[in-house]
């Protein structure tokens, strides 16, 4: 709880120069002690969700990467496991509520005998605004700048978004099985 000292101070000399005392003690105890391990637990946690939210949003993250997310920010703080241990993708509009295959672009492209490379669609998908590129710093880089593929807010309705296996800080786009022959459909009107 956050107040204001010297209001605080005031009421307690309006009470009586004793208690004024008393409260000026406690207050200068508290405030010069060091942090206590649960209060570090809790700015930790509270800046673990300030972050996730920021993540989720911004990177359209799916529900299995937010969950493995929360798993790990539970661990880091030191609180038990309670998240449940799956969560449910499905694209939009799935009336069952169970999750979806999904694959990487080039193996539903290979699968589908899409005489196309992941990058040549990626670019295609690109321009309908179902992908974006996104940057994130790293040393090995040219110019110090990584660029990855993501899923757009409406790009979700084909896929989800997962951490990708090579780098955590970056998305992989995976497209729903289901929901492929429905994506090539929009490939194909692209000029």
């Amino acid at each position: 709880t956050y107040v204001c000292k010297e209001l605080v101070f005031a009421y307690a000399m309006w009470i009586s120069p004793s208690f004024h005392l008393k409260v000026i003690r406690t207050f200068d105890r508290i405030t010069s002690a060091p942090q206590t391990s649960s209060g570090m637990a809790a700015d930790k946690m509270q800046a673990g969700v300030i972050l996730l939210g920021f993540m989720r949003k911004e990177l359209n993250l799916s529900n299995s990467s937010v969950l493995g997310a929360c798993q790990k920010l539970q661990e880091a703080v030191g609180l038990p496991n309670l998240a449940p241990q799956y969560a449910i993708d499905a694209p939009a509009g799935a009336l069952d509520g169970s999750s979806r295959p999904t694959l990487a672009l080039s193996a539903l492209l290979k699968q589908h005998g899409i005489r196309m490379t992941a990058n040549q669609a990626y670019q295609q998908l690109a321009k309908l605004g179902v992908v974006e590129h996104r940057e994130r710093y790293s040393r090995s880089a040219i110019n110090g700048i990584k660029k990855f593929w993501s899923l757009t807010a409406k790009g979700c309705m084909f896929g989800k978004n997962i951490t990708s296996p090579a780098n955590p800080r970056e998305t992989q786009p995976h497209f729903f099985e289901s929901k492929f022959p429905e994506l090539l459909k929009l490939l194909d009107t692209v000029h």
